[in-house]
């Protein structure tokens, strides 16, 4: 078995887990079926549900001990940041009510990092800035483009714990954010937060920057608010598993 397969494998277990867990199938404070058992229910080799089990440890869902069966902890309560990305991928119900959540905590710590790094490295923000006025005006550019720039901003600040936080959801807001920038009215907003931050960077205008920054999230927040499940299934969740089946064709015909 290669080692793509058994992490796809691994991946697969993981999910299934968390799906099982959430849905109430495996309740919390129980104890987790036995290895073999979830193996032939699952249909997945021991090896990889053994190493997604250990994942799951780590992360807040199970607890493992030796020689006593493996039990379902309380995730919500004794988890961590690990839980909400789990949560995202095994049950897209919870994203309307997630997605406004992780944004208002976006919004509380912006307008922090990005005064920080305005002092301590404007140059560099600058030359990242002006670097996006050459930009495919496409929405996949404008997603990693706007991820270069906070993860521009958290790295220069002076609180380390920020960029860890932010990349736990590194992959979920590419997903969001290409959806988001489809629309041309967003790129164009986009396109007049970093031309807006030029100027109130070169003057050191910390107070400014952060300010539109914060308004900039906030008007994304206001847009997710408003988004149905509905709506984000068919348009995120089906088109992103498409584009996943169409990269993994890409792949299989490499090989070949």
């Amino acid at each position: 078995m290669s080692e793509h397969s058994k992490e796809r494998a691994t991946d697969r277990a993981e999910r299934h887990l968390i799906e099982g867990i959430v849905s109430g199938a495996f309740p919390p404070n129980t104890d987790l079926p036995g290895e073999r058992t979830l193996s032939k229910d699952l249909d997945i080799a021991r090896p990889a549900l053994r190493e997604a089990m250990q994942r799951l440890s780590r992360d807040g869902w199970l607890d493992i001990q030796q020689g006593k069966p493996t039990r379902i902890r309380d995730y919500l309560q004794d988890g961590n940041l690990n839980i909400l990305a789990g949560l995202l991928k095994a049950d897209p119900d919870l994203v309307p009510n997630l997605v406004p959540d992780l944004l208002e905590m976006w919004q509380l710590l912006a307008p922090q990092y990005t005064s920080s790094s305005v002092r301590r490295a404007p140059g560099l923000i600058l030359d990242l800035l002006e670097s996006f006025s050459r930009l495919p005006d496409e929405a996949e550019e404008y997603a990693r483009s706007m991820w270069k720039l906070h993860h521009m901003l958290i790295a220069y600040c002076d609180n380390l714990v920020y960029g860890l936080i932010f990349n736990t959801f590194k992959d979920f807001y590419h997903q969001l954010a290409t959806y988001y920038y489809a629309n041309p009215e967003h790129r164009e907003a986009a396109r007049n937060l970093w031309a807006a931050m030029i100027p109130n960077i070169e003057a050191l205008d910390t107070e400014t920057a952060s300010r539109q920054v914060y308004s900039f999230i906030s008007s994304t927040t206001e847009f997710w608010k408003n988004i149905t499940f509905e709506q984000y299934q068919k348009e995120v969740l089906d088109d992103s598993r498409q584009l996943e089946d169409k990269v993994e064709k890409k792949k299989k015909k490499k090989k070949k």
